[in-house]
């Protein structure tokens, strides 16, 4: 067999039988060859492709494993982009500017507002430059929602909600009426009733596509794939089936809090399965919310909250039984649980169902996902290896950067604040760590960012006192690995994707400059060259 394309390069495979190669041959999407550039050019024929990148590495695609495609594909086009501002008279004028070069919208969406000023915010001041229109607005993290009167009364956001949910979830005022303030279920509930049509969401995740494949990735976990847009199943299975999505889309599909119907749930996804699944896009599991975030005082703690007394979080989903049946159905179906878990609460629960669950049906190769693990208990890291979860973690999050940090340590103190995110421990522990940015709830897309923070826990141009958890950093070729073949494993995917070997999907990404060799500093600078998916390739820096 001839190779259809021969790339040339420092090969940096993450295959540990062969970990370096400068030369990869391919045809009809797969590898045919890792080595040498003299053997492989003996598979070179009349019409053969050869891309030589030169002193540049050539690394397995990377793989994200928890982000929003569709939420971040709305926001980057579709939306007001608060995050360009830092208070609140910033996102004001932002919003003003949006509404006077939109006036035809019938209503406006904003993103991106910083969690920190959760009890700052109200409709009173939406409504001053919005009084006639829905107005909402999802902040940085996407468990909080700040809206104007309008929207209120257009979504039921009334008093009878706040009996409903509480006032941890529907904030009121000193009469006690929502003042405009939404946290967890249903404030990402209220992004559902503003929807783009499929039209502009199969728009939309192309243009996610293209970002990713910038920023070389060549594929992503959809955490909840109807969650905040309901037309992205449809969009991802009508763009694969015309040939436009190259990106490999796993996804899960968003199961409600406290299910009535668990195994009802499970073969619902297990539909959905059938009726989407094709080249580039899988569905293989269930999406839940254990609990919202320690910024937003949603985070389900074993503690009580410092300033809160008596108080421990949001419990989004916290029926054990319910629990051990929705992992005991996924297991049915060949599913997995893919569970945001913030607080050592939420993580507890869910391992002690995912621990019964596998244990009764004997199945411990489902590799259910714990996703962010900010806090854990010494207890609970050693129980995620031990039953084999997958540790999701956001490695990016980990410094103490002052916009954040003191407020964590405000909430839920500074032994807990110091001690987040264990993930060299989880390793330890024989747990496998997959590295997640949870974009666009990170503003950074970046495998180059979570790769230095992994090892530096710090990028090298943020000061030394930002560095938090020393002891939790990991090698480069740890750090390597949560951004590929650890990240395959979660999706059942190791035999096609994650390391440069022989018969996998000729998946990759270039860089200019080697992370197993070079300094950091240059790392930190270092650019995508080009990504390939399938052997083809998808995008090339312009020179």
């Amino acid at each position: 067999m001839k190779a259809e394309t021969i790339i040339l390069g420092n090969v940096i495979t993450m295959d540990e039988f062969k970990p370096y190669a400068e030369a990869i041959a391919v045809a009809d999407g797969k590898i045919i060859y890792v080595g040498s550039k003299e053997a492989a050019m003996k598979l070179q024929g009349d019409n053969t492709k050869v891309l030589d990148y030169g002193k540049n590495s050539i690394y397995p695609g990377f793989l994200e494993a928890h982000c929003h495609p569709g939420l971040a594909a709305n926001m980057m086009f579709g939306r007001a982009k608060l995050s360009e501002g830092k208070t609140p008279e910033d996102y004001l004028a932002i919003l003003k500017k949006y509404i006077q070069d939109n006036p035809d919208k019938p209503h406006y969406v904003g993103s991106g507002w910083a969690d920190d000023l959760l009890y700052q915010l109200n409709a009173k001041q939406l409504d001053e430059i919005c009084p006639d229109k829905p107005l909402i607005n999802q902040s940085g993290s996407g468990h909080m929602m700040w809206v104007n009167t309008k929207a209120m009364e257009a979504f039921d956001i009334n008093e009878d909600a706040v009996k409903q949910w509480g006032t941890e979830c529907i904030h009121v005022d000193e009469n006690g009426k929502p003042n405009g303030m939404l946290a967890e279920k249903p404030a990402i509930d209220l992004v559902k009733r503003v929807q783009p049509d499929l039209a502009q969401a199969k728009a939309e995740l192309l243009g996610f596509q293209q970002y990713a494949f910038s920023n070389g990735y060549t594929g992503v976990y959809d955490a909840g794939y109807q969650l905040l847009t309901e037309q992205d199943p449809r969009a991802y299975k009508e763009l694969d089936d015309e040939g436009k999505l190259k990106m490999y889309s796993f996804c899960g599909s968003f199961v409600n809090d406290n299910t009535d119907t668990p195994e009802e749930d499970m073969a619902r996804i297990a539909a959905e399965a059938k009726e989407y699944n094709g080249q580039h896009v899988k569905v293989i599991g269930a999406k839940i919310f254990a609990d919202g975030v320690v910024e937003g005082h949603t985070a389900w703690m074993l503690d009580d909250y410092v300033d809160k007394p008596g108080y421990k979080g949001v419990r989004r989903f916290d029926d054990h039984d319910k629990m051990v049946r929705v992992v005991k159905a996924a297991a049915a179906h060949d599913l997995n649980v893919h569970v945001h878990s913030i607080g050592d609460g939420a993580t507890q629960a869910w391992i002690d169902a995912f621990a019964q669950a596998q244990t009764e049906v004997g199945n411990f190769d489902m590799r259910n996902a714990l996703a962010h693990l900010q806090e854990v208990t010494p207890e609970d890291v050693k129980r995620i290896g031990e039953y084999n979860i997958m540790a999701v973690c956001g490695i990016m999050w980990t410094i103490k950067h002052p916009a954040g940090f003191p407020q964590e340590v405000a909430y839920v103190g500074e032994e807990k604040s110091l001690n987040a995110y264990p993930v060299k421990s989880i390793m330890d522990g024989g747990g496998v760590v997959a590295s997640h940015s949870d974009f666009p709830v990170s503003p950074a897309f970046s495998a180059v960012q979570a790769f230095l923070m992994g090892v530096l826990k710090k990028l090298p141009s943020f000061p030394d006192e930002w560095i938090r958890n020393i002891d939790q950093a990991i090698s480069r070729h740890e750090a390597l690995k949560t951004l590929t073949s650890n990240v395959a494993y979660m999706w059942h995917a190791e035999d096609r994707m994650g390391s440069i070997s022989l018969g996998k999907i000729a998946n990759f990404v270039v860089l200019d400059r080697d992370f197993m060799h070079d300094d950091f500093a240059l790392i930190e600078k270092s650019k995508v060259v080009a990504t390939i998916v399938d052997g083809e390739e998808v995008y090339k820096a312009s020179r």
